[in-house]
C-alpha cells in the first residue's frame, strides 16, 4: 500500500501487486495518516462540484433552513418539532462561513460526507481488518447514493457519519468497556438522537450487547455490566437533556420528540387494528399498550414491510454490491470478534430495516441510512471474492489483472447508477421560477402553490395550496391575504379545466415558464 501513498503524494509509479496481494508491507503500512488524510481529500474533492453547482432545496430542506433562522434570531424554541435541533444547528455554525444559509446546509453535508471515511475506516479495521478498511472507504467515496446525499440539504450526511461513529465507539465500549469510549459512544449516540430521533434505539442496542451478550475476549461480570450501562444511560441524558427539558417547557409532558409521540396507553382501551397501524404510520403515534394487545399484528406488519424495506435497501445499495455484502456476512472470517463483530453490525442493520422503516420510513432515502455499516461487508465479501479468483489462476499475471478488472467492473456500474439516480429535473423549473419572483415581485409577500421550492427561491411567504378547487384556492387566499398564485402540471392533471374556470378579473398572468414536459403559470390575484 506504501507504493499508493507514494503515488499520490510523490507522483511514483503504482504497484498494482500491493493493492490485492496479501502482503506485510500492506498490513503495516495502511494505517498512518497521510493515506487517510490522501482519501480524505480525495472524497472532499469529489464533493466539490456539489457546492458549485447545488441541486434545487428538498421540502425538508427548508424545514431545517427556518429552523436554523430562528436559531440566527435568537429563538431556541422547538416549534412544530418537525426537526431534531443538531442538524439547524450545525446549518447557524456554517452560515457564517457562505454566503447563504442554502449553500451552508449543503457545506455541513459536504463535510460529513468528506468525514465519514475515517470512522468507517477504523470501523471495519477494527471488525474485520485493515485491507477491508481500505476497501471499505474506496466504496464510500464514490458511491452514488453517499455521494448525491453530501450534496443535499437534507440530515442524511450528517447521520452517516454519526451513525458509523456511534456504531464504532458502542464496538469498542461493548468490547473494552473502558470509560473514555463509553464516553464517545453516549456523545455521539446523543448527536444521532438529536439528528434523527429513531437513533435512540441505538443506546436500547447498547444495552442489550452489555447486558447479555459476553465480550469475544473474557466473561464480564454483572456488577461490571451495570456499572456501564449506567455510565452510558447517564451520560446520554446528560448529553440530551437540553433537548429534552426544552419538549417538557412546550409540551407540558415527558417524550423524547415532538415528531413522534409515544404513549403507555390502556390495555382496556377497543383499538381496531387498521386505525393503530395508521395511527403508527401516519400520526407518528406509539401506544405501547398496542404492542401488548396485538403483538401478532404488530409481527405481520413489520415482517411484510420489512421484506419491502430489503428491497429498497438492494436497490439503493445496488444489487451487485448486495450480493458480495451477503458473501461477507455468511461466509467472511473476521478477527477475533467473529461471528459477534458480524451480529453487532446486523443488530444496528436490522434495527433500521426490520423495525424502523416498516412502521414509519419503508422509502428509498431512509434505507441509504444502513449503507455506510454495510460497506464493510462488501469490503469483505470483494476480498474474498478475489481470492477465490487467485486460487483457481495459476498465472502471477493474471491473479493481479482480473481482480483489478473486477474492481474497474463495479465502479463502472457505481458511475452508472449515479447517473441514472433520479435527479429531480422537475424541481429545476421551481428554483427557475422562484428566481424569477425574486428580482420581479415584493419581497415577503404571500405565495400560494402546490410546494415550497418557489417561495423559497422568491423569499416569499409560502401558503399551501388548499386543494386544486377553484373555489377553495379563491376563499384561502383571501382569508390568509395572499397576493400570487402559482399553478404547475400536476395541478392540472388534477383539475383538468382549471384554467377554463378561472376568471381574468381575479387572475393576472404575470410569467410563464417552460422547461421540457414541465411548465408554470404565475398569477396575481386582483381581487
Amino acid at each position: 500500500m506504501n507504493s499508493i501513498v507514494k503515488t499520490i503524494l510523490k507522483k511514483e509509479p503504482i504497484c498494482i501487486e500491493s493493492l490485492f496481494l496479501d502482503t506485510n508491507h500492506f498490513k503495516k503500512r495502511i494505517i498512518n495518516s497521510k493515506y487517510l488524510f490522501g482519501f480524505l481529500c480525495f472524497a472532499f474533492l469529489l464533493r466539490i462540484p456539489l457546492l458549485i453547482f447545488p441541486e434545487v432545496i428538498h421540502n425538508d430542506g427548508i424545514t431545517y433552513i427556518n429552523h436554523a433562522r430562528k436559531f440566527l434570531s435568537g429563538d431556541w424554541s422547538i416549534g412544530t418539532g418537525i426537526t431534531h435541533p443538531f442538524y439547524p444547528l450545525l446549518i447557524t455554525l456554517a452560515h457564517y462561513i457562505f454566503s447563504n444559509d442554502e449553500l451552508a446546509g449543503i457545506g455541513v453535508s459536504v463535510f460529513f460526507g468528506s468525514l465519514l471515511i475515517i470512522p468507517l475506516f477504523y470501523l471495519a479495521s477494527t471488525l474485520f481488518d485493515r485491507k477491508v478498511g481500505f476497501y471499505s472507504i474506496l466504496f464510500a467515496s464514490v458511491h452514488p447514493y453517499l455521494y448525491i446525499y453530501s450534496g443535499s440539504v437534507l440530515t442524511e450526511s450528517t447521520f452517516y457519519f454519526l451513525l458509523v461513529t456511534t456504531t464504532l465507539f458502542g464496538w469498542k465500549a461493548y468490547e473494552k468497556g473502558h470509560f473514555k469510549d463509553i464516553l464517545f459512544f453516549s456523545l455521539f449516540v446523543s448527536l444521532c438522537y438529536l439528528t434523527r430521533v429513531e437513533s435512540i434505539g441505538f443506546l436500547f442496542l447498547f444495552v442489550l450487547w452489555i447486558s447479555f451478550v459476553s465480550p469475544p475476549f473474557g466473561k464480564r461480570s454483572w456488577v461490571n455490566r451495570i456499572g456501564i450501562v449506567s455510565i452510558a444511560v447517564c451520560l446520554f441524558l446528560a448529553f440530551s437533556s437540553p433537548y429534552i427539558i426544552q419538549i417538557k417547557k412546550e409540551t407540558g409532558k415527558w417524550q423524547i420528540s415532538k415528531k413522534i409521540s409515544i404513549s403507555l396507553g390502556s390495555l382496556s382501551e377497543e383499538e381496531e387494528d387498521k386505525e393503530a397501524i395508521t395511527k403508527i404510520r401516519e400520526k407518528k403515534a406509539i401506544t405501547i399498550s398496542y404492542f401488548i394487545k396485538s403483538p401478532l399484528i404488530l409481527v405481520e406488519l413489520i415482517v411484510k414491510r420489512g421484506f419491502q424495506s430489503l428491497y429498497k435497501f438492494q436497490q439503493v445499495f445496488t444489487p451487485y454490491l448486495f450480493i458480495i455484502a451477503l458473501i461477507g456476512i455468511f461466509i467472511g472470517r473476521g478477527k477475533c470478534s467473529f461471528p459477534k463483530g458480524n451480529l453487532y453490525l446486523l443488530s444496528y442493520s436490522l434495527y433500521l430495516l426490520c423495525f424502523i422503516h416498516p412502521l414509519f420510513r419503508p422509502g428509498r432515502r431512509y434505507a441509504t441510512h444502513v449503507i455506510p455499516i454495510a460497506l464493510p461487508w462488501a469490503a469483505f465479501g470483494f476480498l474474498k471474492l478475489i481470492n477465490w479468483i487467485q486460487k483457481k489462476i495459476k498465472s502471477k499475471d493474471l491473479q493481479i489483472k482480473i481482480p483489478v478488472l473486477f474492481l474497474i467492473l463495479i465502479f463502472i456500474a457505481l458511475l452508472i447508477q449515479g447517473r441514472v439516480i433520479h435527479k429531480r429535473e422537475h424541481r429545476v423549473i421551481q428554483k427557475e421560477a422562484g428566481l424569477w419572483m425574486k428580482n420581479h415581485l415584493p419581497r415577503g409577500s404571500k405565495l400560494m402553490s402546490r410546494m415550497p421550492q418557489e417561495a423559497f427561491y422568491g423569499e416569499l411567504e409560502w401558503v399551501r395550496i388548499p386543494s386544486e378547487n377553484l373555489e377553495e384556492i379563491l376563499k384561502e387566499a383571501h382569508l390568509k391575504k395572499v397576493q400570487y398564485l402559482v399553478i404547475d402540471h400536476e395541478v392540472i392533471k388534477k383539475q383538468p379545466d382549471f384554467l377554463q374556470k378561472k376568471n381574468d378579473s381575479e387572475f393576472e398572468l404575470l410569467k410563464e415558464i417552460e422547461r421540457g414536459d414541465y411548465w408554470i403559470k404565475i398569477f396575481r390575484f386582483t381581487y
